[in-house]
């Protein structure tokens, strides 16, 4: 899993957010998709590979106040920190392979919007989907 952390260290490292495909300035979909659930505020959500992504401060912005946000890459998580200044201490940052993650908090949202297509192999698929079914989230968003 090093290596993987290194790879994803090394493309934000390298690149601005803008210049990477996944990227976007404004995240309509992720966010009609938690406004379908009528989460509370103080609904507790997760960006799992959030990385470097706007959600978070659309997220912040709306009031919600229980967001974590989960990478491998630390190096995109102190360029969220860095953007969103004095706002990044009201989010809880967790730097960690997704497939290694393991939290005693459930979650109200699993907010996933890429990171499962950089699954590769049944067993990381399988890996996931577990993870999922331990009981870390009460509802669950994909596309």
């Amino acid at each position: 899993m090093k290596d993987h952390k290194e790879h994803w260290d090394r493309i934000y490292a390298s690149h601005q957010s803008n210049e990477l495909s996944w990227t976007q300035a404004n995240p309509a979909t992720s966010l009609n998709f938690i406004h379908s659930f009528n989460a509370a505020k103080d609904a507790s959500i997760i960006d799992v590979g959030g990385g470097d992504s706007r959600l978070v401060d659309y997220l912040l912005e709306e009031g919600f106040t229980r967001i974590t946000v989960l990478d491998i890459s630390e190096t995109s998580l102190n360029k969220a920190k860095l953007r969103l200044g004095e706002k990044a201490t009201r989010v809880k940052w967790i730097v960690s392979d997704v497939l290694e993650f393991r939290s005693t908090q459930k979650f109200d949202v699993w907010h996933d919007r890429a990171t499962f297509h950089f699954l590769t192999t049944n067993e990381q698929v399988e890996k996931y989907v577990q993870l999922q079914l331990a009981g870390s989230l009460k509802m669950d968003i994909w596309y």
